[in-house]
């Protein structure tokens, strides 16, 4: 198990995938500071849960994008940049279909 997270993370720990990774969580957070109510309006019976899920993927996709390499295969899972790009996409989507 370790190893399969350990070399998931090293597949993601290439630097245009950081920058990706860190672009798209700075102009999530920055959609979110510019307009909030386009989120909270467009999914209103899960706003709760959607805000918590968003401001995790924003963390971790900084936390990813900044090159801070995390060593505990916890972290790993935790702030997995993966599942934070799915979250992500779907933001920016929600934002600008709107």
């Amino acid at each position: 198990m370790q190893r399969m997270v350990s070399r998931i993370y090293d597949l993601t720990g290439k630097a245009p995938l950081r920058g990706l990774s860190l672009i798209a969580g700075l102009l999530v957070a920055g959609c979110v500071l510019w307009d909030p109510t386009r989120f909270s309006l467009s999914s209103k019976t899960l706003s709760l849960w959607w805000g918590i899920l968003l401001i995790w993927a924003v963390c971790s996709s900084v936390i990813h994008g900044s090159g801070f390499r995390l060593r505990t295969m916890l972290w790993q899972i935790v702030f997995n940049p993966l599942f934070a790009w799915i979250i992500l996409l779907s933001a920016i989507i929600c934002f600008y279909s709107a």
